[in-house]
C-alpha cells in the first residue's frame, strides 16, 4: 500500500475528530492510543482521507519523548492489538436501544525493516476523521504527548469537546461507558482513586490544563461530576519544555541515551563470571 508518511513533527500539529467519535465508548492501551493519534494528526480533516496512513518509529519517538528502541516496541505491540480494537456506539434506550460496534482499522501492518506502521482506518471510522466542517474536537498533539495513561488521553479529549464553555457535566455511568470500564471500578472510591484523580493530576502536570472536579450527590451517593478547566498560565513554557527540539536533536538525545544503556549493560556483563571461568 502506498501511504503518505509523517514529515518532521512540529508543535502546531493538530488532532481533529468528530464529536461523536470523542463521545463513543472505547478502550485502547497507551501504545494504541499514541499510534492512533499520530496517524490522525497526519489527516487534513477538511479534505478527502488518504487510503492509508504511515507512522515512522523515529517520528513516534520524537512525538512522545521516548527512545527509538522504545518506539519500535510500542508500535509493534499496538499494531498487533489495534486490528481487534473496537468502538461501541449506543443509541436510544430501553427497547429502542441499539448497540453498534465498529473497528478502528481494517488493515494494520508493522513493517519491521522500515521501522514503521502502516494502517488503513475502517470505512466506518473514516467519516469521523475527514471532510469535517462542524461538530468537531480539535487540539494540539503536543498537549497529550507526555501523558502516560490512556484514561488521561480520553479525559483530555472529553474536556476539549467543551473548551468553548470551560466546563462539562457528566454522570458517572456516562464516564464509565465512555472509558469502556465494564465491571471495573464499580465502587465510587475505586473509580476516583484509580481513574479520576490520577487523570486529573496528570492533565495538570503534563498537559497544561487546570482541572477542578465537583462531585455531585443524589442523597448520599455520588452520581455525577462537574469538571471546570482552564489552560495553565505557563502553558507556553510547558509547550517549549515539552516539545522544544528539532527532530534531529531529539533523535541524537535518544540515541545517546540508548548508548549509555548499552555501556551500562556491557559493564555489568564484564563483571559477571564467565562459564569458562567457572569450569576452567
Amino acid at each position: 500500500m502506498d501511504a503518505p508518511e509523517i514529515t518532521e513533527t512540529e508543535s502546531s500539529v493538530k488532532v481533529t475528530k468528530h464529536n461523536d467519535l470523542v463521545s463513543a465508548s472505547y478502550r485502547l492501551t497507551l501504545a494504541e492510543q499514541r499510534l492512533i493519534l499520530a496517524a490522525i494528526a497526519q489527516i487534513d480533516p477538511r479534505k478527502p482521507m488518504p487510503k492509508a496512513s504511515s507512522v515512522m518509529a523515529v517520528d513516534y519517538a520524537h512525538i512522545y519523548g521516548i527512545t527509538p528502541g522504545q518506539a519500535y516496541e510500542q508500535m509493534q505491540d499496538a499494531a498487533k492489538m489495534l486490528f481487534n480494537s473496537k468502538i461501541t456506539s449506543i443509541r436510544g434506550s430501553g427497547k429502542n436501544m441499539g448497540i453498534r460496534e465498529i473497528r478502528w482499522v481494517q488493515e494494520c501492518e508493522y513493517v519491521k525493516g522500515e521501522g514503521r506502521v502502516e494502517l488503513v482506518f475502517s470505512d466506518s471510522v473514516r467519516p469521523y476523521l475527514s471532510r469535517l466542517h462542524s461538530h468537531v474536537t480539535s487540539y494540539d498533539l503536543w498537549r497529550v504527548a507526555r501523558l502516560d495513561s490512556a484514561h488521561s488521553f480520553r479525559l483530555f479529549e472529553m474536556l476539549m469537546q467543551f473548551k468553548s464553555t470551560g466546563w462539562v457535566y457528566m454522570r458517572l455511568d456516562e464516564l464509565r461507558e465512555r472509558l469502556a470500564l465494564g465491571e471495573s471500578y464499580q465502587r465510587f472510591n475505586n473509580l476516583r482513586q484509580r481513574v479520576i484523580d490520577p487523570a486529573v493530576e496528570e492533565l495538570r502536570q503534563k498537559a497544561g490544563l487546570n482541572v477542578n472536579v465537583d462531585f455531585i450527590k443524589e442523597g448520599k451517593a455520588v452520581t455525577a461530576l462537574r469538571l471546570t478547566f482552564t489552560d495553565a498560565d505557563d502553558l507556553q513554557l510547558l509547550r517549549n519544555d515539552g516539545w522544544p527540539k528539532s527532530l534531529q536533536d531529539a533523535l541524537e538525545d535518544a540515541m545517546a541515551e540508548e548508548d549509555l544503556e548499552e555501556e551500562a549493560s556491557s559493564a555489568e556483563y564484564q563483571d559477571e563470571p564467565r562459564t569458562q571461568d567457572l569450569f576452567g
